[in-house]
């Protein structure tokens, strides 16, 4: 499944690179109780865990950056697996200071995902629905924090 993203965030250029990049400010955007460890040179462990029911499974997700230009762009690469599910995707990631609007900046992400196990039985537009929801949570905490700085 192909999937993008494109999103103006009110919050400057630094803010959203520290969220998107650095462990410490990125699990100050996650849900509670989401750990976020440095796994070696440009590797990230996201540790979260997700409600299911009655279930709330652990999802770890190895996540590795790589083309990194500082305040610019990055590429990665991610695989989680929890509970006979899986998913692997690789995307690129850009993030570009607005120039009508000072102190926001938009951030860009394409890529593509794979899924399998259980996930295999949702709808590829389901998925694309819970991930940009996600992430619109993610970014609309980025501008909270970044108003009360």
């Amino acid at each position: 499944m192909k999937f993008e993203y494109d999103r103006l965030v009110d919050a400057p250029v630094e803010a959203l690179w520290a969220a998107l990049t650095e462990p410490a400010a990125m699990e100050q955007h996650l849900p509670g109780g989401t750990r976020v460890t440095a796994a070696g040179s440009e590797k990230l462990r996201v540790s979260m865990k997700i409600p299911m029911g009655f279930l709330r499974p652990t999802v770890n997700v190895d996540i590795r950056l790589s083309n990194v230009s500082f305040n610019d762009s990055f590429e990665f690469d991610f695989e989680g697996k929890a509970m006979g599910a899986g998913i692997t995707g690789t995307a690129a990631m850009t993030v570009v200071p607005d120039a009508a609007l000072t102190g926001s900046t938009r951030v860009r992400l394409t890529g593509t995902v794979q899924t399998s196990g259980l996930l295999k039985k949702i709808s590829d537009s389901k998925i694309e629905a819970a991930s940009a929801g996600f992430l619109d949570d993610y970014f609309a905490s980025v501008e909270r924090s970044s108003r009360q700085d």
